[in-house]
């Protein structure tokens, strides 16, 4: 999408209150949890130019 449009995407999730901590534990246990950071991190490992890496929103 990005290299058609030569525009960055962008990416909506919400932000539920909660312990990071029991997030992090629910998501690495079960699979669920706070997906907007985890999301985050892969695309900045992904790719590190900031200008080229999706624009993520949380709300």
């Amino acid at each position: 999408m990005r290299d058609l449009t030569r525009q960055p995407p962008h990416i909506h999730f919400d932000w539920s209150a909660g312990n990071p901590v029991a997030n992090l534990v629910s998501l690495l246990l079960f699979g669920v949890g706070e997906v907007a950071p985890v999301t985050h991190e892969v695309l900045c490992e992904a790719e590190p130019d900031d200008y080229r890496r999706p624009h993520v929103h949380v709300g």
